[in-house]
């Protein structure tokens, strides 16, 4: 069983968020959903608390700040995940410390780091699979998936249903069909309405910082992929010492994901940044101990992995200014105390040669063109992909066939050539309990 002087339970954990949310009213807000499936039999009932955090306090209007959607807890026994949440709240309740590292060397400075805070909206999912998390802590230590044994990160409409060689129902059961799980339409409705820049769901097994896609195995194609890839290469060095793997999911873990939730948000509500972060793994773990695969089973290692990675969002609010769909009002700066437009505050200078005062400066004009060219490009892809695998009659089976057996190639030529020890370890564990209980 988890060491409960080390982890809090669930009700432990809930407990905390709701005497931070009390405590800190001005900036905090909580909101339980009840989710739920009533035309199953039996019906299926669960709840999602989200906790909005408004560091500048609360506004009704989000459109002028930058828009964060965390996830945590998917995978019930991915407990350290819950626990990185709970630090996050924390430091957000009381951001002092955090606001006096920023004056460290190389960093952007306290009155930067305030004022990135006060233009932030962050909604932080403490735990998304709250029935998953009751199998855990009842015993099944090895459950991922939800209350009635679907995996809801296979459960989004991307590329759903599709099944690879090594498939295995009691891992990656994706469900009857698309949002059949209330998990997975509660997130989708909630990011649909607050229309995140960032959509991050973290993860363990591994250390990693994955961009779409998971079921292709490659990056997505333009300039606003590899502004993302450069944003975590730089989270690599900063928060990870450079040990985890980078870009595609499809193509550094190993083997495709279909039906995830970050491929849904990149390329149907077109989030300009999804990620899964992978915040811990244990590769010398015992096939049969999930636990220790996916969690750190010492105080100091636990603290550690709890600190790092509710750091690294606050690594990763102040790179976001440099990417090029984060429009610029949410940028800005201070100097002296007084607040200067970033690109200003770089070159020390005023309006370009040409522009107006008061008019958009050319850069943040060529900016919003190539994020409208994205946009469009997304929504392009997506319309193909409809065409290809929804086809009519005969059509879809040879031209979807096609493309999967394409798809099944590359990713099989990618394994092949060595992609992700930590998920072939993973996989390996997986197979040699099952061994071992026949």
């Amino acid at each position: 069983m988890p060491d409960f002087s080390i982890y809090h339970t669930k009700d432990q954990v809930f407990e905390e968020v709701e005497n931070l949310v009390k405590a800190n009213g001005q900036i905090m807000k909580l909101d339980t959903l009840t989710i739920s499936d009533e035309d199953s039999d039996p019906p299926y009932r669960s709840s999602m608390k989200v906790v909005t955090v408004e560091p500048g306090g609360h506004t009704r209007d989000h459109d002028k700040k930058m828009r964060l959607l965390l996830n945590y807890g998917e995978h019930g026994r991915e407990l350290i995940t819950v626990e990185v949440a709970l630090r996050l709240l924390q430091i957000l309740a009381d951001p002092s410390a955090e606001l006096e590292r920023g004056d460290r060397p190389g960093g952007p400075g306290k009155a930067r780091l305030k004022s990135l805070l006060h233009n932030t909206v962050f909604k932080i999912v403490p735990m998304e699979n709250e029935k998953g998390r009751d199998l855990v802590e009842a015993g099944n230590l090895c459950e991922r998936k939800n209350g009635r044994g679907v995996d809801t990160n296979r459960n989004w409409e991307v590329h759903w249903g599709h099944k690879e060689k090594d498939y295995d129902p009691n891992e990656e059961y994706p469900g009857t069909k698309p949002f059949s799980e209330p998990e997975a339409g509660a997130l989708l409705a909630l990011a649909g309405k607050f229309k995140p820049h960032v959509w991050m769901n973290a993860h363990s097994g591994m250390e990693a910082l994955f961009m779409p896609y998971d079921h292709l195995p490659h990056i997505p194609s333009g300039d606003i992929a590899q502004a993302t890839l450069q944003v975590l290469e730089k989270l690599n060095n900063v928060s990870c010492g450079g040990r985890c793997a980078l870009g595609s999911g499809g193509k550094s873990v190993g083997y495709l994901a279909h039906g995830t939730a970050t491929d849904y948000m990149y390329e149907r509500l077109m989030v300009p940044l999804s990620f899964t972060w992978e915040i811990y793994g244990d590769n010398d773990a015992h096939f049969n101990d999930c636990f220790r695969m996916f969690n750190p089973v010492t105080h100091d290692a636990f603290d550690k992995v709890v600190t790092n990675w509710a750091d690294a969002i606050f690594a990763l609010l102040e790179l976001l200014p440099s990417h090029p769909a984060i429009p610029r009002i949410h940028t800005a700066s201070h100097r002296g105390g007084r607040k200067v437009d970033a690109g200003s505050a770089r070159s020390g200078k005023g309006p370009s040669a040409g522009e107006k005062p008061g008019e958009e400066p050319l850069q943040d004009r060529q900016l919003g063109a190539a994020v409208q060219g994205w946009q469009s490009r997304m929504t392009d892809a997506a319309r193909l992909r409809a065409q290809v695998f929804d086809a009519p009659g005969g059509r879809k089976g040879l031209i979807g066939g096609v493309c999967v057996a394409l798809v099944a190639i590359v990713g099989f030529v990618v394994f092949a050539r060595g992609g992700g020890r930590a998920a072939a370890a993973k996989r390996a564990a997986r197979r040699k309990r099952e061994e071992a209980a026949l």
